[in-house]
């Protein structure tokens, strides 16, 4: 039953903490002195019963305990147990005068590390060196084994994909996290390589230095992007490193992946929403841009048409030189609705509703759009029958119609061969409002734009309406297309939708509510009124405006509705004129933004020298808030520019037309009594008065 074990000659010199259960004391002593003689200095104490036994253990701690068998009140297997329940890790080692075979056997099987008889105590010392050895290396056997119990619990409970590998690459252990991502099981992987993740989505050149790394028994970082079981795509960030044995030869390989699939998407989202700051960015600059050149430009094609309606005024309407003219005139028109769709993209205008009839908006806007149909592409157009009256800023219609022909373009270009628009009046009843969000029972203009192109899948068709999303190239598309077209529509109170299937097309309805109160031939009948232009009786008009072309042709246009005018470039010097004979002038007709001082500074100093002069402000772009402001300072007119000849001549009316006789009193109520001092006013014209300098 004896172990063979190999040990020096004598112990190192070392105190050895001694507990002996003997009821003899001279065998006690024996034990001791042979102790002695092998090289141990001892500290012993001897008990013979169990309630001793218990003190002496819990007292201190002991190095080994030696039992005699065979006690007068209790045996050697009952000291060992005792032993095992209050110092487990405690050596013990039988010494009896007579022990038979079986009850070395059983006392060996409840845990003592060796038995002697009395008189072979010879063997004492080296039985006492070898159980200490044998108690260490028990001792650090269990905590091995609980370092691998805490280990394993760690690796089965991480959140971490833990993934171990021979050196040939064959899956060995997954923990249960690498299942819960993957969808594979440890019974499905092992033995097979992780290459069953690959999605094909990286380098191969990468994988190669990975191998490459590792073999040469370096550690290798870096992210995959992987296929799960079910074929979704995620990401891992990993770390790959070699185990090696105490030779230092490799046999495993170890990954620690984390799943960082949320942060990639967090990371794109974060990506996304840069790009669409900067393309934010760049539309505030085009807005800044717009604001600044708007005037100017409007100012010119003010100019334009004006002098387009003086010459057009003195020439035979079938004449075709008259038609020349108004062609022009709409060219000239068409072209401030651009600016002003600049202005609209930078929320610097506000929007200018009447009563119209939508299908000449979009004719006259189809002109211009059909010289940019993709090569092959045809156009079918039918707006005629449309007849409803709506309350709208044709400016908006052209713009949402730009941005559906342009997506149909897009959509069409080698797909297709078709884009139609179509122009209908419909009543919507109770069960397609249903269908649709925005829209109620009633009457509606509906613009329709149709192509045959490459259609939108379901995914896409979600997204429509997301500001900054776009399937078209970088660089080809802004991805405010719809995004725009919708917020319109719903500002006239209508609906869009949307149509389409992945290769055969796409179908926009816009829906633009009838107005209520207003008939197309109550629209002919205004037209019709229109023609006959109010004129002037010789009102002395006072006009500021700082472009040499705006002021001949604006002149012109004064006399020739009947007014005079005295016409300053500066400002400046046109309040030093009013200072002097303010009672000379009927009307001041002021532009906004001057180089001296903006039409609002203007009008202010010369309504606190008369405050019932009737003025008029005129402005290359309105201002959100502009007219509000303007009525808080005394203004209640404001033309915006290219100002025509009709709204011009109906504008003075109106300023004029309630006059009474005496200059001094209120004419048509255009000059309110200031309610407050005009900083605000003047600080929002001020940031806009040189920019188009």
């Amino acid at each position: 039953m004896q172990a063979h074990f190999e040990n020096p000659s004598r112990p190192p010199a070392a105190v050895l903490r001694l507990l002996i259960v003997e009821d003899s004391e001279i065998d006690a002593q024996l034990m001791v002195q042979h102790l002695r003689e092998f090289g141990y200095v001892t500290v012993w104490d001897c008990v013979d019963d169990q309630i001793a036994l218990q003190v002496a253990l819990s007292r201190q701690v002991w190095d080994i305990a030696l039992c005699d068998y065979t006690l007068p009140q209790f045996n050697g297997l009952a000291a060992l147990e005792t032993i095992r329940s209050q110092a487990p890790d405690l050596p013990v080692i039988l010494v009896s005068g007579t022990i038979g075979e079986e009850v070395a056997v059983a006392a060996m099987r409840a845990g003592a590390y060796d038995y002697l008889l009395k008189d072979r105590l010879t063997r004492l010392g080296a039985a006492v060196q070898r159980s200490l050895h044998e108690a260490e290396l028990r001792q650090a056997r269990r905590r091995t084994e609980g370092q691998l119990r805490l280990l394993f619990h760690a690796i089965e409970h991480s959140t971490a994909m833990i993934v171990i590998t021979d050196t040939a690459g064959r899956i060995e252990y997954a923990n249960p996290h690498f299942t819960q991502v993957t969808g594979y099981p440890l019974d499905a992987v092992r033995g097979k390589n992780p290459r069953l993740l690959k999605s094909d989505r990286m380098a191969p050149a990468e994988y190669a230095r990975l191998w490459q790394t590792v073999q040469a028994g370096g550690e290798w970082h870096g992210e995959f992007c992987n296929r799960k079981r079910t074929g979704e795509l995620f990401w891992e960030s990993a770390c790959i490193s070699p185990v090696r044995n105490h030779d230092g030869r490799i046999t495993h390989f170890v990954k620690v992946a984390e799943d960082i699939t949320h942060r990639k998407q967090a990371d794109e989202a974060f990506r996304k929403l840069e790009a669409q700051l900067r393309q934010a960015q760049k539309l505030e600059a085009l807005g800044e841009l717009a604001g600044g050149i708007a005037h100017d430009f409007n100012s010119f094609l003010g100019a334009i048409v004006t002098n387009l309606q003086l010459a057009r005024s003195g020439i035979d309407a079938e004449s075709q030189t008259a038609e020349y003219l108004d062609r022009a005139t709409t060219a000239s028109r068409q072209a401030a609705g651009l600016a002003r769709q600049m202005l609209s993209l930078s929320r610097r205008d506000e929007p200018c509703r009447r009563l119209i009839r939508i299908g000449p908006v979009v004719l006259d806007t189809l002109r211009l759009l059909e010289a940019s149909l993709p090569h092959g592409v045809q156009s079918a157009i039918d707006v005629e029958s449309a007849k409803q009256v709506v309350l709208s800023d044709p400016a908006h219609i052209q713009q949402v119609l730009v941005n559906l022909w342009t997506n149909a373009c897009h959509a069409t270009e080698g797909h297709g061969e078709r884009i139609a628009v179509h122009l209908a009046d419909v009543d919507v009843d109770a069960e397609t409002a249903g269908r649709h969000a925005g829209l109620q029972p009633g009457p509606y203009v509906r613009l329709t734009v149709q192509d045959d192109g490459c259609g939108m899948a379901p995914e896409v068709l979600e997204r429509v309406f997301e500001p900054f999303f776009s399937t078209k190239p970088k660089g080809k598309g802004t991805g405010l297309g719809l995004s725009v077209v919708q917020s319109i529509v719903s500002s006239h109170q209508g609906a869009v939708t949307v149509e389409s299937c992945l290769g055969a097309g796409t179908t926009v309805h816009l829906y633009f509510p009838g107005h209520p109160s207003a008939k197309a031939d109550a629209v002919a009948s205004l037209a019709a009124a229109e023609k006959s232009l109010p004129r002037g009786h010789g009102e002395h008009i006072l006009l500021v405006d700082d472009h040499a072309l705006v002021q001949d042709a604006t002149r012109n246009l004064l006399e020739h509705l009947g007014y005079r005018a005295t016409v300053f470039g500066s400002p400046l010097k046109a309040l030093d004129a009013f200072r002097e004979s303010a009672d000379d002038f009927d009307l001041v007709l002021t532009d906004i933004s001057m180089r001296e001082m903006n039409g609002a500074e203007l009008a202010r100093e010369m309504l606190a020298i008369r405050p019932t002069i009737p003025i008029i402000v005129s402005s290359g772009y309105e201002l959100a808030g502009i007219r509000t402001l303007v009525r808080d300072l005394g203004i209640r007119e404001v033309l915006a520019k290219p100002v025509e000849r009709d709204r011009m001549a109906a504008t003075l009316a109106r300023a004029l037309g309630r006059s009474a006789d005496s200059h001094d009193r209120p004419r048509h109520g255009v000059h309110a009594a200031i309610s407050a001092p005009a900083n605000d006013l003047h600080s929002t014209f001020e940031s806009h008065a040189g920019h188009s300098r």
